[in-house]
């Protein structure tokens, strides 16, 4: 078995285009390992700088806490203050960028803030470059890998039965399965040598984060698998007596439908199942909300013209009354908005067994931390932690006190950390795969070798 593995080695060697495949690799794994670092120190850099909140706000409360503080001061201390909500970096945003570079980092939680508009303002540096996208690791091994693979495997064993050296090939490798492995492992090796070496690389220079290895290994392991599954593809036309060419062009489609058309086709549908709300529609009733609560407390509250004590603890009241009215207005569209949402990622979970590199894709950016159900745990938990400040500090308000220095010390921070993603599914789907195509190529090469 060595012996054959070595006289492929030594033939692939003396290919040109498999040095050129292997090239090209190199160069976009280089690439993403710029591109990866660049992600990540982005992340951290932008978390660090949220962590940091505002000083002068908080030198601002701290001020009107102070013993002998004016209390006609002391009483607007609730709608200043601010806590940072601060997401943790995600551990593999330099192997897959997902969607790391626009969802929100971080968000300020205020008495004026709404889950609905917590993280209504993103930023993205590079407006073009968003546009264009990036290439990182992950597109490398799921979009150029099976390419390279396609490259080097299409006429494996189509050219040597044109040729008329398939059945000297069967008879000296001595059995199918030797040959097979002969001629797979050299191939794969040569594909799957330049992603090892740059995630070798950004795990040893990245930030040590909670869960990166373990993270980084799930990773590696489903990339293999990809991998795997389409040399067991490659494999399974190879098997039937046809061109070289015919199966180079059945590879290459196989290719654009599962990595391009099928992942386009099932977002598509989940959107047209699960339909968000407008957001216009959740706009206006927050502003109709809005208007009717102010009114109707001006009316109530004639006071609110007074500038001392009781005029700014009714001021302040105003503000949380109409902040309430417009919570109550807003939640059942936010509710249906995340209701449409969340069904939209059933309906992808469920159709992605028909496209394994797809699932692959999702699993991959579920392992980095850059997925879309990481982002949703965030923003859920901002909400919740809004959620909870707005119930200490509005009962500060409704009993008509100001706030003292032991509560305000007394608030939670805000404290999330999301569960390790577990891709056993993804896995399973493309281990069943590769065995299922891996096996039905092996019993057709054993018929012919008879």
């Amino acid at each position: 078995m060595g012996r054959l593995v070595l006289l492929e080695i030594r033939q692939l060697a003396r290919e040109r285009f498999a040095w050129l495949v292997l090239l090209l690799l190199l160069l976009s794994a280089g690439l993403a390992i710029a591109n990866g670092r660049a992600v990540m120190a982005a992340q951290i850099e932008g978390r660090a700088l949220a962590a940091r909140g505002d000083p002068a706000a908080r030198d601002r409360v701290a001020g009107a806490l102070e013993p002998g503080a004016d209390p006609a001061m002391a009483v607007l201390v609730p709608y200043w203050i601010r806590a940072e909500a601060v997401s943790p970096p995600p551990p593999l945003a330099d192997f897959t960028a997902g969607r790391a570079p626009y969802e929100p980092q971080a968000t300020s939680i205020t008495l004026r803030a709404r889950p609905d508009t917590l993280f209504e303002r993103t930023a993205v540096d590079n407006p073009e470059a968003t546009a264009r996208g990036s290439l990182d690791l992950g597109f490398v091994a799921v979009a150029l890998v099976p390419l390279a693979l396609i490259a080097l495997g299409y006429g494996l064993f189509a050219a040597d039965r044109e040729s008329g050296a398939a059945r000297l090939l069967l008879v000296q490798g001595g059995t199918p399965t030797r040959l097979l492995l002969a001629r797979s492992l050299p191939r794969l090796a040569l594909v799957l040598a330049p992603i090892g070496l740059a995630a070798a690389v950004l795990l040893a220079t990245g930030p040590a984060l909670p869960d990166r290895a373990p993270a980084a290994a799930a990773w590696l392991a489903i990339a293999v698998l990809l991998a795997l599954f389409w040399w067991a593809a490659i494999l399974f036309v190879n098997a039937f007596r046809v061109t070289a060419e015919t199966a180079a062009l059945a590879l290459v489609s196989l290719w654009a439908l599962l990595t391009l058309v099928l992942p386009a086709v099932i977002a598509a549908v989940a959107q047209l199942a699960y339909p968000p709300p407008s957001r216009f529609d959740q706009i206006a009733t927050a502003r109709a909300a809005e208007v009717a609560a102010t009114t109707a407390y001006e009316n109530d509250h004639p006071e609110l013209a007074a500038s001392g004590f009781a005029g700014r603890l009714a001021s302040v009241r105003k503000s949380l009354e109409v902040g309430r009215a417009v919570d109550r207005a807003v939640a059942p569209i936010s509710a249906r908005f995340d209701a449409q949402l969340h069904g939209q990622q059933r309906i992808v979970r469920a159709l992605a067994w028909l496209s394994p590199p797809m699932a692959a894709a999702d699993a991959m950016t579920a392992v980095a931390g850059t997925d879309v159900a990481r982002a949703l745990g965030f923003r859920a938990a901002a909400g919740e932690h809004l959620a909870t400040l707005k119930h200490r500090l509005g009962a500060v308000i409704d009993r008509g006190t100001v706030i003292t220095a032991a509560e305000y010390r007394a608030l939670p921070g805000f404290a999330w950390q999301p569960a390790p993603a577990r891709p056993a599914g993804a896995i399973a789907l493309l281990l069943a795969a590769s065995l299922a195509l891996g096996g039905t190529a092996l019993a057709r090469l054993r018929r012919a070798a008879v």
